[in-house]
């Protein structure tokens, strides 16, 4: 048999080795860049630095409108800035759609500036301040000072009250005037109560005065009242301009009744107590020693509301009379006010509680004339109760709730 008609067996490509059947230009051969790979087509340039080419072609015309952006020739002279301020708003713009380029997704549509019209701008431009234009604007009114409106809110008030003043004063002489009145009390007992037309008007002062106001225009009755003197009525006249002098009370003191046994002070008479006291001041020696005085000032009884120091009103007159005989002391002596409670408390309060009733009483005979030389103070709390008081009664309290006179100096 003959192999004439048995193809060889070819070995394998060796594509490695494999060479295009083109002819390269002889700057490339050797070198297997696919990408320069030309195909008889002349050689294409080095990949372009965009960021500073300039092309070197002549831009196509492409009619009208003319190019805006002003395409640059190499040599020419930049362009000078567009001013968009002076752009009308007629300018013949194509029909172009702008919304897309070779570069990027779509834009949108491409919208030259257009200068608006006045009226227009106006709208735009008259935009509400942000925060920190507002507090400087704030700040710059600060510092003119107060508004004008202020000045102006001030000025109107002020006028409302002054018409209001004005015609309060013309109704208090129209009106007022015409049909009330004020007049006085003086001379009356320290603490005794007013009244007039038996109506509660006050409380005399520790000089025995008080003032009356708002009286009804006509005759009016008025009364003293204390429960150790007896005053006469009086009467006073006045209104339409006319104002009285002042009423001088006539006011005995109240002799001992007599049921009124001084030797046995029961709880709660402080009245009797103050007549007897009275009686005692009265009926003392010509010339009397400090020692008969201290008796007769121990026997009145000072009714001081609970826990308070305050001397009432109603016991100023009796404390007023007593004054009178202390400053006829010879000089050189000195009284002591002491204070005493019962023992009800704790002692500190009790100690606290008589010192202040003790200076309460030395301030009100001071207030009547004493030299406060005179006098000195002492609070004993609940130490040193009344001989045969006792604290376990009420009676005994009552004795032990006191303010007792000595001699401190002769």
């Amino acid at each position: 048999m003959s192999d004439s008609n048995k193809v060889p067996e070819l070995p394998p490509d060796d594509f490695s080795k494999t060479t295009p059947n083109i002819k390269l230009p002889e700057a490339d051969a050797g070198h297997a860049d696919w990408d320069k790979t030309n195909y008889n087509f002349p050689r294409q340039p080095a990949p372009d630095d965009w960021g500073k080419t300039i092309t070197n072609i002549k831009p196509i015309d492409t009619g009208s409108p003319p190019d805006y952006g002003k395409t640059m020739y190499p040599g020419a002279q930049k362009p000078k800035a567009a001013d968009w301020g002076m752009t009308e708003a007629n300018v013949n713009v194509p029909n172009a759609d702008f919304a897309s380029d070779d570069f990027g997704p779509p834009n949108d549509k491409t919208t030259p500036y257009f200068k608006l019209p006045e009226a227009e701008r106006a709208k735009y431009q008259n935009l509400p301040p942000t925060p920190a234009e507002q507090a400087a604007k704030d700040e710059e009114e600060k510092k003119k000072g107060i508004p004008g409106w202020v000045w102006v809110a001030a000025g109107l008030a002020g006028m409302f009250f002054f018409m209001i003043l004005v015609l309060a004063v013309a109704g208090y002489f129209l009106f007022m005037r015409g049909s009330s009145f004020e007049a006085s009390v003086k001379g009356a007992p320290p603490g005794s109560n007013v009244l007039v037309d038996d109506v509660p008007w006050g409380v005399t002062s520790e000089d025995g005065s008080i003032k009356l106001a708002n009286l009804k225009a006509g005759r009016r009755n008025v009364k003293i009242s204390h429960p150790n003197f007896t005053c006469e009525p009086r009467e006073v006249s006045g209104g339409n301009g006319v104002t009285p002098e002042a009423i001088i009370a006539r006011c005995q003191a109240v002799a001992v009744k007599p049921t009124d046994d001084c030797g046995n002070i029961q709880l709660g008479e402080f009245d009797k107590a103050e007549r007897c006291y009275n009686a005692a001041l009265d009926a003392l020696p010509d010339p009397f020693t400090a020692d008969d005085l201290v008796r007769a000032l121990n026997i009145l009884i000072i009714n001081f509301d609970s826990g308070k120091s305050e001397v009432p009103a109603i016991r100023f007159a009796a404390l007023q009379k007593g004054a009178g005989f202390i400053k006829e002391l010879p000089p050189g002596i000195v009284l002591e006010v002491g204070g005493h409670t019962d023992n009800v408390g704790s002692d500190a309060s009790n100690q606290t509680l008589s010192d202040a009733r003790a200076a309460a009483v030395k301030n009100v005979l001071v207030k009547f004339g004493v030299a406060e030389n005179i006098l000195q103070t002492r609070g004993y709390g609940a130490s040193k109760p009344k001989a045969g008081a006792d604290n376990a009664t009420e009676q005994g309290r009552f004795y032990n709730r006191r303010i007792e006179y000595s001699v401190v100096r002769k």
